[in-house]
């Protein structure tokens, strides 16, 4: 794995909006725009295989973690209200379909990959790790070029497979997908618009005919006792890109558990177990010293003596988080919303030495099968909202 210099394309920004990607000039370090194609990381076929492999085994793993944890009714360790334990539980005898995550992992360049986190229920850059940095690959490595990277076509597969497989639905079957409108402030907010419509193209080639909605505008009809959007057509399969521990905390939680022979959801309840880093915890307790994990623990006194990564059990983006040295002295901090649920301590991770950046390599899974990564950068010891998206290529000609 290596940085190089990369020219960017004169025209990159209108070739972006061409693909439905728009937001690529939302401010990250220095003022820089989010996407980077002044660089680029090359990565050999066999770090590309071990890549994929160590994917491969934490969703194993990560699944296995899972069902201990559901036999186990270890719902309490993960903040989920108990009136939902049994929406958790029934989601995963069900085996409810999952579409997609990302793994944040840590490579250090000579061979170790170690699991960060699991963002297994609302992964965001996925417009521009499936599309964008393709796109960038044809026109500027060459149409001979090769990326770790089939995410669109393994999307369409999936969609297709839970539409006839899971769900038995006949082509032209409504999916609604919803993100989040605004914040607050009625501005759009454009990366989970384009997320969302992104994701509804895939499921479009997969036979499904989108609905793009709007969370805040279901409603709940008390006299049928189902989800409606604001047309008044009744929500019976939706795919939302908004937290499943946000909709159990809200006034509408409750009627999550009264639709559930009315409406299906994906991602599924069940992934509130891998979204929470409360799994860092369980999977360290199931699997002590496995090569993909780093030490976690509940408490910090496990690791005293050791660099410490402190992370809210719900956090996003880096928000939150607090890098400890061996002497328990803070190195870097990001302040932010999350916390009050806890936090959970992971010995810091070892990343390859590119000089001046921290590279976080986003593998993605699309159903249960490694599907591709991304790479997003940063100056600093923390990967957070200012982190820079940067493309990669596979360099076959380099042992």
């Amino acid at each position: 794995m290596r940085r190089v210099d990369s020219t960017p394309r004169a025209d990159w920004r209108s070739r972006l909006d061409e693909i439905g990607f728009t937001f690529y000039d939302l401010p990250s370090e220095g003022g820089r725009p989010y996407w980077n194609e002044t660089a680029a990381y090359a990565f050999t076929m066999a770090e590309v295989e071990l890549l994929e492999a160590a994917t491969q085994e934490l969703f194993d793993r990560c699944m296995d973690a899972v069902e201990h944890v559901v036999r186990q009714r270890r719902f309490a360790e993960f903040g989920i209200p108990s009136r939902f334990h049994d929406l958790v539980a029934d989601s995963w005898d069900a085996d409810d379909p999952t579409v997609y995550g990302r793994f944040d992992l840590a490579y250090d360049g000579a061979g170790t990959v170690k699991l960060l986190e699991f963002n297994a229920d609302t992964p965001t850059s996925l417009v521009e790790s499936a599309v964008a940095q393709w796109q960038w690959l044809t026109e500027v490595r060459g149409e001979g070029s090769d990326q770790f990277n089939s995410l669109h076509e393994q999307l369409i597969e999936q969609w297709e497979h839970i539409r006839r497989e899971r769900w038995g639905l006949p082509e032209g079957s409504r999916l609604h997908l919803a993100s989040l409108h605004d914040a607050g402030d009625g501005a759009l907010i454009v990366e989970d618009f384009e997320t969302v419509a992104y994701m509804a193209e895939t499921a479009a080639a997969a036979g499904f005919d989108p609905k793009l909605v709007f969370v805040e505008d279901l409603q709940w009809d008390v006299d049928t006792a189902r989800f409606l959007d604001a047309d008044g057509e009744h929500v019976r399969h939706i795919f939302k890109l908004y937290p499943w521990e946000w909709m159990v905390n809200e006034q509408f939680g409750g009627f999550l558990l009264q639709s559930r022979e009315t409406t299906r959801w994906v991602e599924p309840a069940w992934k509130l177990l891998l979204s929470n880093k409360q799994l860092l915890v369980v999977l360290w307790e199931l699997f002590p010293g496995h090569a993909n994990l780093l030490p976690a623990f509940a408490e910090p006194a496990a690791l005293s003596g050791e660099p410490v990564v402190r992370k809210p059990r719900l956090g996003r983006e880096g928000a939150n988080v607090t890098v400890l040295d061996a002497e328990a002295a803070v190195v870097a901090e990001h302040d932010g919303p999350y916390g009050d649920e806890g936090f959970v301590f992971q010995r810091r991770a070892d990343f390859a030495p590119i000089p001046g950046k921290t590279a976080v390599i986003g593998s993605w899974v699309v159903g249960d099968s490694p599907a591709g990564i991304d790479l997003r950068e940063t100056s600093g010891p923390i990967t957070g909202d200012l982190a820079e998206f940067v493309p990669h290529f596979i360099e076959e000609d380099r042992a």
